[in-house]
């Protein structure tokens, strides 16, 4: 009985796999250079990431935009604007796809001639909502499309925050523009949250249901605030130069082995995020925090906005 099951899921495996190269799908496998970075610290991080598309990953800083299906002209306004923004700093602009602020933010990404990624809630043998089938078509040429549900998986409710622990987990910093106190945009939000993410919230009138997320975020502390698209270029430390400093041998000689690791990675790289440091050299993004801030009490590195370091 174990042999026939196990053959019958083998021919089963191979089958998908066939399914999977005649729909034109790339599988991108979690610890290899093209699998998003900052994805790969999330504990539920998927094994493998379905993919369609042109964009590569790879030294890419990427913010992630949600908010409500049901968004107001300012809502709009505010999302191109900080689409507008952002350009000159050319990050992946990732969204779920969804109505209201999703589409709106691709197709912004789009217009100022950004890569967009699109998380999607299902299967790529459909899209949903289907009227924004032509948009996902734009993504997929200018950007990509990218899942962790196998072809003809069931489609439901419950996918939704499957789906959005890939807009919160591949993003370095997610922005919330309007949302209600429930919903798909606060659930991806805790989660940015929860990932030890930059997390930033745009608030609204206080009478206004549709920010009443946004401010709960912002009255819990999860968030910063944000009123202005130049306030997460300041913050993250885009607008100054990066200048990679010629770091010498050091003088001294009282480095534990882990600390020496960070050395290394810092002498070839100079200014370094969290995130890209602990993955360089192997180490847990927690256990690399507080490496980093007891070198940091010891006057060997800095930290920048952003939860960039770089050394002195």
């Amino acid at each position: 009985m174990l042999l026939k099951a196990k053959k019958k899921g083998l021919l089963s495996a191979e089958k998908k796999a066939r399914e999977i190269k005649t729909l034109g799908i790339q599988c991108l496998f979690f610890g290899t250079p093209e699998y998003p970075l900052a994805l790969s610290f999330c504990a539920d991080a998927p094994l493998v990431l379905f993919y369609k598309g042109t964009l590569s990953f790879q030294d890419r800083f990427i913010v992630s935009i949600v908010g409500t299906r049901q968004n107001t002209p300012h809502g709009r306004a505010f999302c191109e604007e900080l689409i507008h923004t952002l350009a000159p700093f050319n990050p992946i602009i990732c969204s779920g796809l969804a109505r209201g602020i999703d589409i709106i933010a691709h197709r912004a990404a789009l217009k100022a001639n950004l890569d967009t990624v699109a998380c999607l809630a299902h299967s790529f043998d459909r899209i949903y909502p289907y009227e924004h089938h032509k948009t996902a078509s734009e993504i997929e040429k200018k950007g990509a499309l990218v899942t962790d549900f196998l072809p003809g998986a069931v489609f439901n409710r419950a996918n939704f925050p499957r789906r959005n622990r890939l807009i919160a987990g591949m993003a370095h910093a997610t922005v919330v523009i309007e949302s209600a106190v429930k919903g798909g945009s606060m659930n991806t939000a805790d989660l940015a949250h929860q990932y030890g993410r930059e997390l930033f919230a745009v608030p609204g009138r206080p009478s206004d249901l549709k920010s009443g997320g946004c401010h709960q975020l912002l009255f819990q502390q999860k968030a910063q605030l944000l009123t202005d698209p130049q306030e997460i270029v300041n913050t993250l430390g885009w607008n100054k130069q990066v200048v990679t400093k010629a770091i010498q041998k050091p003088l001294f000689v009282d480095l534990t082995e882990e600390e020496r690791q960070l050395f290394t990675q810092f002498s070839k790289e100079g200014k370094i995020h969290l995130d890209h440091l602990a993955f360089s050299v192997g180490i847990k993004v927690s256990t690399t925090a507080s490496l980093l801030m007891q070198m940091e009490m010891k006057g060997m590195v800095r930290a920048l906005p952003g939860k960039y370091f770089e050394w002195i």
